[in-house]
């Protein structure tokens, strides 16, 4: 099952790619005003996250407090997959944020959008970390100019 959940992830790479290639095509805008794959991926973790828990029941969250734990939940692959979508959930969720805020206050120019979007597919945290910074020194830069 979960490697179905897995398969039925992929398509979320669609979005990634008109977000960062086609970002004013009007499809691109309709999907991410909608937020569909975030919400499809969200679903797709409940789904997992319910059956690890009905079939394991909630022990593993004491693993959560150790990386020893951690290491062991991960060397599951089921829980691993869930992890993945879990990951991918939030990394689409942050993709869809940079994308909106900066379409609509173009706080960075649109091909370093795209470098950043790219990061925030490859690294999350990196490239939501450089598009904030980079969203902080434009408001600075506006704010003293003005």
């Amino acid at each position: 099952m979960y490697e179905t959940l897995f398969s039925l992830s992929s398509p979320a790479m669609v979005f990634w790619i008109l977000l960062i290639v086609l970002p004013f095509w009007r499809v691109t805008r309709w999907l991410a005003n909608s937020a569909i794959f975030p919400i499809y991926l969200a679903a797709l973790y409940a789904v997992g996250i319910i059956a690890a828990i009905l079939s394991n029941g909630l022990g593993f969250v004491s693993d959560f407090n150790s990386s020893e734990g951690i290491i062991r939940l991960l060397s599951n692959p089921d829980f691993a997959l869930i992890v993945w979508i879990h990951v991918l959930c939030f990394d689409q969720a942050v993709g869809h944020y940079v994308y909106r805020d900066n379409m609509e206050h173009r706080y960075v120019p649109l091909p370093l959008q795209s470098v950043l979007l790219f990061f925030v597919l490859m690294f999350g945290p990196v490239g939501f970390l450089c598009y904030l910074i980079l969203r902080e020194v434009r408001r600075r830069g506006k704010r003293s100019a003005g």
